[in-house]
């Protein structure tokens, strides 16, 4: 990897998200933004990682999901930011038969990020602007501020001197700001990621860029802690769990099989806690009451091979085939010889029904709060793996009638942005 050329201070900034995550670096005087290079020649990096159990080497990203599909011994585990701010984050949680805290979870990736951005830049990088949602909690204020003091403390533990916190739409238009020309634009801002849904309505304009202060530009921020996460889970118990046993029915009285062990299978933070003895135990007992053990079977095989990330996987590149195709089937062979889910768009967007509503009201309690017509808004900025999704698209359209739409670098505006804002609040 080539290092960059020295030119005054330095400061970058991290956009964590729950799904992926990237890194830009800010110089003084007059160089442009860099994004860093966090995998390979990749400029994004899934936030995943794999502890293997032989090794004290921990393996991030794409390595880290290879890692657990070729079913090394280890622990994996992904979407970790969804912790923040909950009790799992003081429960901590069990690798290689040792407890473990989140902080020094989500800490290791942090490092890692760090690392490569200071291998790119030959210096030590003290400054950084970080991303976070508008809300990491939904209604409880407390509990968003213990989440945002978390993730203070694990920058502050891998090495920043200086950290400093920008809403993740906010920085999104930043980035945007940087080719708009001198004309002021009344904007909204869509971050749609894989744990949080965030909006801003703010006034950009390129002559703004060299502004101190934005405060008088942001007219309201509104947020809802429901993502392309919540998108899979949706997806995954109307299109596969059925093929598992849900709906079908239990017991001597003819019950539905509990819904539980679905719900746990089709949540990412919940997997990893169906391995243990007793959940795997537990699961054996139901499901010999079960009236339809050819499908109770599948889901019992997932859970005592270990393979719940492996599945959720498979409907996260479903839901990604599904933005650009009408239709698509899914491999589920690694369950049983020859198994195949055939699922069209219009299945997976009534799955979306109960997301999409919160999603929409969050937006137009935004344009309240903002005091603005919708009618007004000129520009909409699309940014978040989530706003690949055409329903979304065709909402946004809906709301924003005559309002141009952005949706390039979906997944690189909002680090890119971050470091705007750090090159403004620590460079000058």
């Amino acid at each position: 990897m080539k290092t960059l050329k020295r030119h005054g201070s330095i400061a970058c900034g991290i956009d964590f998200g729950t799904s992926n995550t990237t890194i830009a670096i800010a110089q003084g005087n007059d160089e442009q933004i860099t994004l860093v290079p966090v995998e390979d020649e990749h400029l994004t990096i899934p936030s995943t990682i794999f502890f293997p159990t032989e090794t004290p080497t921990v393996v991030f990203g794409r390595k880290a999901i290879k890692a657990h599909i070729a079913q090394e011994d280890g622990r994996f585990m992904r979407s970790f930011k969804r912790v923040l701010g909950t009790s799992l984050m003081k429960e901590g949680t069990h690798i290689s038969g040792r407890k473990t805290k989140f902080e020094n979870i989500i800490g290791h990736f942090i490092e890692d990020i760090k690392n490569k951005a200071e291998l790119l830049a030959d210096r030590e990088i003290q400054h950084v602007v970080a991303g976070r949602p508008v809300h990491f909690v939904d209604g409880n204020d407390k509990a968003d501020k213990e989440a945002e003091g978390q993730l203070e403390a694990i920058f502050a533990s891998a090495g920043f001197k200086n950290i400093r916190f920008q809403y993740e739409p906010i920085a999104a238009a930043f980035a945007h700001e940087l080719t708009m020309g001198d004309t002021e634009r009344l904007a909204v801002v869509m971050d749609i990621g894989g744990g949080t849904s965030d909006f801003t309505i703010m006034k950009l304009s390129e002559r703004y860029i060299t502004k101190q202060d934005r405060q008088e530009d942001i007219l309201a921020n509104a947020g809802v802690r429901v993502g392309g996460n919540d998108f899979d889970r949706a997806l995954s118990m109307k299109c596969f769990m059925p093929l598992l046993g849900l709906g079908s029915l239990w017991g001597s009285k003819g019950l539905g099989f509990p819904i539980t062990p679905f719900f746990d299978l089709s949540e990412l933070s919940k997997i990893q806690y169906m391995y243990t003895q007793k959940y795997k135990r537990d699961l054996k007992e139901l499901i010999s009451q079960s009236n339809d053990k050819i499908l109770t079977r599948r889901l019992l095989s997932i859970v005592e091979e270990e393979q719940g990330h492996t599945l959720m996987s498979v409907v996260e590149e479903t839901k990604i085939h599904l933005s650009s195709s009408e239709q698509t089937t899914a491999d589920l062979s690694f369950i049983e010889a020859d198994l195949q889910a055939h699922i069209d768009r219009t299945q997976f967007e009534d799955s979306l029904y109960g997301n999409l509503e919160s999603i929409q009201k969050t937006v137009n309690d935004c344009i309240v709060m903002a005091g603005v017509n919708a009618d007004d808004v000129a520009l909409v900025i699309l940014t978040g793996g989530g706003t690949a999704i055409p329903l979304i698209q065709k909402i946004t359209r809906r709301i924003f009638p005559y309002a141009e739409i952005a949706d390039s670098n979906r997944l690189s505006s909002v680090g890119f942005g971050l470091a705007c804002d750090a090159k403004r609040y620590y460079l000058g």
